[in-house]
């Protein structure tokens, strides 16, 4: 019995990745959790704090009784989003967002209002 499940499973598995992946519209998908070196590329005369703003404004809102977010830079805490300012948008590879419980997992308590987390180029 098992022998034949193997087939459908992975039948099932790439039926289900092909679909995930197909997407639709115009080819370029956008992660809300993820901004590209290709669309810093379009502000990157901007600060960090600007590119954020007008690219994923949702990350710079303070949720009801949340912490802000707390900004990492290649993985070194640097402070709360006012931080973006002192960075161009065209020294990173991405900036990268995680919600308040995937930060909390990650990096322990104090980051509650999820992070910003820059990468460098």
């Amino acid at each position: 019995m098992r022998r034949l499940m193997l087939p459908f499973a992975v039948l099932f598995l790439l039926v289900a990745g092909a679909c995930a992946s197909a997407g639709g519209g115009s080819g370029t998908s956008r992660n809300s959790n993820r901004i590209t070196a290709e669309e810093l590329g379009t502000v990157a005369t901007f600060s960090a704090y600007e590119a954020v703003r007008r690219l994923r404004p949702a990350w710079l809102r303070v949720r009801t009784q949340a912490a802000p977010p707390v900004v990492f830079l290649d993985g070194v805490q640097m402070g709360g989003p006012e931080t973006l300012e002192n960075f161009r948008a065209s020294q990173f590879r991405e900036i990268l967002h995680r919600s308040g419980p995937d930060a909390t997992t990650l990096y322990g308590t104090g980051v509650a209002g999820g992070t910003i987390e820059l990468v460098s180029r």
